[in-house]
């Protein structure tokens, strides 16, 4: 019975999405991030280990005794010929400056999702919605727009507003390296 559902889940999927065949952006690149209001230095990186699968990697500091890190696999989708859907799932290890009780950092779990789209040629747009979990009682939730302008094939800058619950609301200024 599972088995049937998972085949005729598969089936249906193919069918829906009949135009698309491959990704519409590049899942290999690597990221320097310029975090703003507080300020700080971060860095993302993803690596495409087969097609629609990636690995990613991410880390921030406001260099006060903090630290975000995180590592872990995602997928990656074209919807249609201008827009693909993206998730992760990663493990993090992390500490704010805030934070007095966690020495050496606290280990959470990382999901999330996303959508980039092509708005124009070499403008495209970005939506990421996750949570960061801790443990069954302890979350926060993430949500990013940004948008990005490609000005060569292997270079693009780009601007985000994120907001989660472990840092204030921040904009985040970054040039991303596609190879």
């Amino acid at each position: 019975m599972t088995k049937r559902l998972i085949a005729s889940a598969a089936l249906a999927c193919g069918l829906l999405l009949p135009n698309a065949h491959a990704t519409n952006f590049n899942y290999n690149h690597i990221q320097i991030n310029v975090l703003a209001n507080p300020s700080g230095l971060g860095g993302l990186a993803r690596f495409a280990f087969m097609e629609g699968a990636h690995f990613v990697a991410k880390g921030d500091t406001q260099f006060e005794g903090d630290w975000y890190t995180s590592a872990g696999a995602g997928f990656h989708a074209p919807v249609n010929e201008f827009v693909d859907l993206y998730g992760e799932i990663e493990a993090a290890w992390l500490r704010r400056p805030e934070d007095d009780k966690h020495d050496t950092g606290d280990i959470a779990t990382v999901i999330g999702g996303g959508a980039r789209a092509w708005i124009a040629p070499p403008f495209e747009a970005t939506m990421y919605v996750g949570s960061i979990i801790f443990d069954k009682d302890d979350s926060e939730s993430i949500v990013e727009f940004g948008g990005r302008f490609h000005s060569t094939e292997t270079l693009s800058l780009g601007a985000t507003w994120r907001a989660n619950g472990l840092e204030e609301n921040r904009l985040i200024f970054s040039v991303r390296y596609l190879y």
